[in-house]
């Protein structure tokens, strides 16, 4: 059960390991099955490698910040759990490949190899911590299918087995006292994350010009503003630096259009100075 109104679910791994995916399949599936999330990401600045963790605050009822304690640690590396061992609850439950070697009590091995080849094992884990959570096996199926997209037949079929493989895995090998508790005539809400309000707030205020330099976390606003541009006759250029992306803007609101830029905390004090 979960600790106090909320349980906190951390993943943790290298760049590159898909734990992202394994986030962002699991806070939606939670979404459309009627709970409230925040999600924190930390990330390295680097595409391979590095500590990342994908953090989901999730509850009945609604949440509004994040916390430090973990109820449900995924580890898909032996540095996630060196990590934050110490922030797991007394009723905590650890997840991880067997293959990595390490356990105890509150550990559960499981054998990611045998349940999924390669690149399919973080769907593997995802199967694993669903079943923990007591999440609808179909539902999570078919926010796997709307993730992914329009992928090749056999990915998709191989997907929905992985996912099923481990919660049969699971139900066979694990218990849980995480199951969340239902929700009944769970609520149609939107998920999305900060870029992707920022982008639709802007858009919903009449923004008819956007200019940015990509630099990471600000760059999503202009790729998921571009998504809509042709739609909603709006452009988005991507310039050369920061500089020249104030500039563009400066000259578009001098031309009557509401104009935006976007830009990091890097490329700002870089430009500053």
């Amino acid at each position: 059960m979960m600790t106090g109104t909320t349980l906190n679910i951390l993943i943790g791994g290298e760049a590159g390991q898909g734990l992202v995916t394994i986030g962002q399949i699991l806070a939606k599936s939670l979404v459309r099955s009627g709970y409230s999330i925040v999600v924190t990401q930390s990330y390295q600045s680097r595409i391979r490698g590095g500590h990342n963790t994908f953090s989901i605050r999730v509850g009945s009822d609604e949440v509004i910040a994040p916390t430090e304690s973990v109820d449900l640690l995924v580890a898909l590396d032996t540095d996630t759990s060196a990590l934050h061992r110490n922030d797991l609850l007394p009723n905590g439950l650890v997840v991880l490949d067997s293959a990595l070697g390490i356990g105890g009590e509150a550990f559960l091995k499981v054998p990611f190899e045998e349940l999924a080849q390669g690149r399919f094992s973080n769907i593997a884990a995802l199967g694993v911590v669903g079943w923990l959570l007591g999440l609808d096996e179909g539902l999570m199926a078919r926010t796997l299918d709307d993730f992914f997209g329009k992928k090749k037949l056999q990915v998709v079929q191989e997907n929905r087995r992985v996912l099923a493989a481990a919660a049969g895995w699971s139900g066979a090998h694990a218990t849980s006292s995480h199951k969340l508790p239902a929700v009944p005539d769970a609520p149609r809400r939107l998920m999305m994350n900060g870029n992707e309000a920022i982008a639709l707030g802007a858009l919903s205020a009449g923004l008819r010009f956007y200019s940015f330099y990509p630099m990471t976390p600000s760059t999503s606003v202009g790729l998921n503003l571009a998504a809509e541009a042709k739609k909603l006759g709006l452009i988005v250029e991507q310039a050369e630096d920061e500089i020249a992306a104030i500039n563009m803007a400066i000259g578009a609101s001098f031309a009557g259009a509401p104009s935006m830029v976007g830009t990091s905390g890097g490329g700002f004090a870089l430009m500053v100075e």
